[in-house]
């Protein structure tokens, strides 16, 4: 046999391999049917401003804490002074939460408030109480609702 059958013989062996690759292959594909109304509904938005809830400027006025009436005294709730942007006819959710010296929330709530055209003071009843020794940090989110 010489080197051009040989190489012929190959090639043969390498193409029928090919087409019976082919064949396995598509023995295996699976059609996945899926109708529209088995998808659930998506939908996006384009980037928008996110305007703050609180009135110009954006400030909360002041953070308080209430503390339980009896030792161990210990943060029962955070009291939030600030001026809603809306003067009336929408409301508020404003959330607290509580960290450590780590950063890692220790308590936190939240409470509703309606708009005013006067200061508010919002108290959040915070859970657990926190120990006032524990607390480092405070972080308010108000959300209009």
């Amino acid at each position: 046999m010489d080197g051009e059958d040989r190489r012929r013989k190959v090639a043969f062996l390498l193409l029928a391999l090919a087409a019976v690759m082919a064949v396995a292959s598509a023995a295996f594909a699976v059609l996945i049917e899926l109708r529209t109304a088995n998808v659930d509904q998506l939908g996006g938005t384009p980037m928008v401003d996110v305007n703050c809830p609180a009135a110009d400027p954006c400030e909360i006025n002041r953070v308080k804490w209430v503390l339980t009436s009896s030792y161990p005294y210990l943060v029962d709730q955070v009291r939030v002074d600030w001026q809603t942007r809306e003067t009336s006819g929408a409301s508020y959710t404003v959330y607290v939460t509580l960290f450590d010296n780590s950063g890692n929330p220790i308590s936190g709530g939240s409470a509703t408030q309606t708009a005013s055209s006067s200061p508010v003071s919002t108290y959040v009843d915070v859970s657990p109480d926190a120990d006032p020794a524990e607390v480092y940090k405070v972080q308010i989110v108000i959300v209009q609702n």
